[in-house]
């Protein structure tokens, strides 16, 4: 059965992921766009849970159904303004390194789109993730 358990609950977990500090995913919580999902995704909750079950999949009637379609696509739209935005900060930083002839940080994330041109599986370089914290601090 589907639980939203909030901003709050999806932010830690990936800022734990991504190995970034507690203050600075705390900071991220005030976004507008990721409130917006929130509350969206919240509304959406109390609907399926209003809605009678069959194998925990909600069966909600066509109008409905439409009405569901439309607000995901809202979240939809605030997401592709968060991948936006993230991908323009990470272009503005790399084009700040490369200005004064600084390599960039390894990163534990890459912002991409369907559109970018990818390199070939061979050549691309597999991103590690851990929790180890004392590697970022140095």
């Amino acid at each position: 059965m589907w639980r939203f358990r909030g901003t709050p609950y999806y932010l830690d977990a990936q800022g734990v992921r991504l190995g970034l500090s507690k203050a600075l995913t705390d900071r991220a919580r005030h976004n507008p766009e990721v409130y917006r999902v929130s509350v969206l995704l919240g509304q959406l909750c109390e609907r399926y849970h209003r809605a009678p079950k069959e194998r925990e999949r909600a069966l909600i009637p066509p109008v409905e159904l439409a009405q569901v379609r439309g607000t995901l696509s809202q979240c939809e739209q605030e997401l592709e303004k968060l991948h936006a935005l993230a991908a323009a900060s990470q272009a503005m930083v790399d084009e700040a390194y490369r200005a004064f002839g600084l390599d960039g940080p390894d990163r534990h994330f890459r912002v991409r789109c369907d559109f970018d041109d990818l390199p070939a599986a061979a050549e691309s370089n597999q991103i590690k993730v851990t929790r180890d914290r004392s590697a970022r601090a140095k």
